[in-house]
């Protein structure tokens, strides 16, 4: 379930396809962990590509849309680094995107990609062959790993995040923690504006 776009509601910004399913269902197992059973996020605007984002006039763009939202009250906007220096490529964004809009803005920045959540989890992917590795390349594991059948991002990142495990993955991985508390800050305010609608 998404907020509809009038409730009060977190924006979500992702790089594409695959993000736009599973990053919604990343953050909404993680509110259900901490027993919040609101919808508190939004439909996620793709940028379609992590180019199109870094662009002149492409994370501004995205971030505005969300935000423009009527219940939009903060926007969290997830893209990879890959292999970009996540301290200086967030700042950069960061300020980029909260110039378009009053409303808060988190930019957290998977390092080096998403799948290196799920690979942080490895033991609960039911996957034979995938065995947490940090300094490989996440994705190349996962495709290792499901050989002979092909890794098609908008399938697997929804059905592999329905299995990552948070105890396991999150001391794995900096920037899954990050994303998560910094989510965790942002949504009492949605919940307290749900109760005086």
């Amino acid at each position: 379930m998404t907020a509809p776009a009038s409730a009060p509601h977190v924006g979500l910004v992702v790089e594409g396809r695959g993000d736009q399913y599973a990053v919604p269902s990343l953050l909404r197992r993680w509110l259900y962990e901490c027993e919040i059973w609101q919808d508190v996020l939004g439909s996620p605007v793709p940028c379609h590509g992590r180019d199109k984002a870094l662009a002149p006039n492409g994370i501004e763009g995205y971030v505005a849309t969300a935000a423009g939202r009527p219940g939009c009250l903060a926007v969290v906007v997830v893209l990879d680094t890959e292999g970009d220096s996540a301290c200086e490529l967030g700042p950069d964004l960061l300020a980029r995107a909260s110039g378009v809009t009053g409303k808060p803005v988190v930019v957290c920045l998977a390092e080096p990609k998403y799948e290196a959540w799920l690979v942080a989890s490895a033991e609960t992917m039911k996957l034979d062959d995938l065995s947490f590795d940090d300094r490989r390349d996440p994705e190349g594991l996962i495709r290792e790993a499901l050989r002979p059948a092909k890794y098609v991002k908008p399938t697997w990142q929804p059905r592999l995040t329905e299995r990552i495990n948070f105890e396991l993955a999150m001391p794995r991985s900096p920037s899954l923690r990050r994303l998560l508390a910094k989510l965790d800050e942002l949504v009492p305010t949605c919940i307290g504006a749900a109760g005086t609608e």
